[in-house]
């Protein structure tokens, strides 16, 4: 159940209410905690849609093995094909090749007769054309169009208009000069000669040379190919990560109540109705448009670097690829998120001006406004969020004096001077190493909570109230 915060404001009477820092972290770690369990059921949802995802990537990647034997046979069978028809001297030995017969019977739609009656299949390209009582000739439309295409039943030698031999040269080429061997009528069309009526090869008459075409071979073997060939199935993939569309730790009503309020859904409909007006990054950069700029930098809490305009397109169109750019070697995590998330460097306003990425921004920013009104009612309390959040990513001393967050709570938490700053970091670290054991600090969920509530007592030992006992006394002693 909500608790009203009312209860733990100080002073009643007063028109400013100043709440406990102490007291209102707890508020926080209850909302939290209740909305833990709506965050459990989405991650063994998420945990049992992976479970299923691997069986069907499993089956997916069996097929496409499969695929893959059947593609390169494919493959296989168009080469032999081609090879066969310049090669072959008899129609016999083409038609009698059950590969090549079914490479041609499949890309004319006779796969069903292929596998169920080769021997009439054989007939009717074999068939007389001249013959009114040939298998082609007496038989479907379709199987005449297929006697006709390929016209294997015609005898003898093919010969041109002009009565000169058509004959085959050692490489394989077509002539009417004599020289070579002699080809068979049968096998003029699907070398691609021009036939006449009469079934003599044309001759262009400025040239006085065969004339040519692809021949049906040409098509035979695309068709065969295209319709054979299996296209790999894509694995699934999980669903991209980006943690907006998780369930937000503080939701609950007094945030719901906050984000509709008119300051926050302002800036925000600011953004989404003039963001599409900026056509490049120059004009984004200009000052004309710093409140869509600082829009952007605050729902990623960089409000305060807005006054830098320079600084901030230089970090946000550095090249990601590039381990040396400048927003990966920035500390601050925040800027390579931004980086990574606009991606200026490749698309330009692309990304910025999506209806998604203005959805994303709108999330960010009302989290983060939020996050920063508990602050300005409890003063140290957000630090403690962050803490909380992000000491597991540290890996090293030197990134919690780094850290402004880091460094304050580390530092109040501890009793450690402010003036430490003004020491060498080596110094610094170690003052710090001798009263916090990092490691040992990450690793224990405990540990981290106590030196956030370290962190809260010493905050609220100045802050002032109605009464001169510390609200963590009142409330939790």
């Amino acid at each position: 159940m909500a608790i009203d915060l009312s209860v733990l404001i100080s002073g009643a009477s007063t028109t400013t209410s100043t709440m406990s820092p102490m007291a209102m972290y707890k508020k926080l770690q209850k909302v939290a905690e209740e909305n833990s369990g709506a965050s459990e059921v989405e991650q063994a949802k998420a945990k049992a849609d992976a479970a299923t995802r691997e069986i069907d990537n499993a089956a997916i990647r069996v097929r496409n093995k499969q695929y893959k034997l059947q593609n390169a046979q494919v493959q296989d069978d168009t080469f032999y094909y081609k090879n066969r028809v310049a090669t072959a001297t008899t129609v016999d030995e083409l038609i009698n090749d059950d590969r090549f017969l079914k490479v041609l019977a499949y890309a004319n739609g006779f796969e069903d007769m292929y596998n169920g009656d080769r021997q009439r299949l054989r007939d009717i390209l074999r068939s007389d054309m001249t013959d009114p009582n040939s298998v082609a000739r007496t038989g479907s439309v379709k199987e005449l169009e297929l006697a006709l295409k390929y016209n294997f039943g015609a005898s003898g030698d093919q010969y041109d208009v002009n009565g000169n031999l058509v004959t085959v040269t050692d490489d394989g080429k077509l002539t009417n000069t004599g020289e070579g061997t002699a080809l068979a009528a049968g096998l003029a069309k699907l070398r691609g000669l021009v036939i006449d009526p009469n079934g003599n090869a044309a001759i262009d008459p400025d040239t006085t040379k065969l004339v040519l075409t692809a021949g049906p071979s040409a098509s035979d073997t695309t068709i065969y190919s295209r319709s054979q060939t299996k296209a790999l199935l894509q694995e699934k993939t999980a669903p991209e990560e980006s943690g907006l569309n998780k369930v937000y730790e503080f939701d609950g009503a007094e945030f719901q109540r906050f984000r509709e309020r008119k300051d926050v859904q302002k800036e925000i409909e600011y953004f989404k109705e003039n963001i599409g007006s900026v056509e490049t990054v120059d004009e984004f950069f200009e000052s004309r448009n710093h409140r869509l700029l600082k829009f952007v930098l605050s729902a990623y809490d960089l409000e305060s670097e807005a006054q830098y305009p320079g600084k901030i397109r230089k970090i946000l169109e550095s090249d990601l690829t590039d381990i040396d750019s400048l927003a990966n070697r920035f500390k601050d995590p925040r800027f390579l998120q931004l980086t990574k998330d606009l991606n200026l460097n490749a698309t330009g306003m692309t990304r910025l001006k999506l209806a998604s990425t203005a959805e994303d921004l709108a999330t960010r920013y009302e989290r983060i406004a939020y996050e920063k009104n508990l602050d300005e009612q409890a003063p140290g309390v957000r630090a403690a969020i962050e803490f909380n959040r992000r000491i597991k990513d540290v890996t090293l001393t030197s990134q919690l004096l780094g850290d402004t967050v880091m460094r304050e709570v580390i530092t109040v938490a501890n009793n450690i001077p402010k003036e430490i700053a003004y020491q060498e970091v080596e110094s610094q670290v170690t003052a710090v190493e001798r009263k916090v054991d990092l490691n040992s600090l990450k690793s224990d969920q405990n540990e981290i909570e106590k030196m956030v509530m370290r962190y809260l007592t010493f905050k609220d030992g100045g802050f002032t109230g109605a009464s001169s006992k510390s609200y963590l006394t009142n409330l939790f002693g």
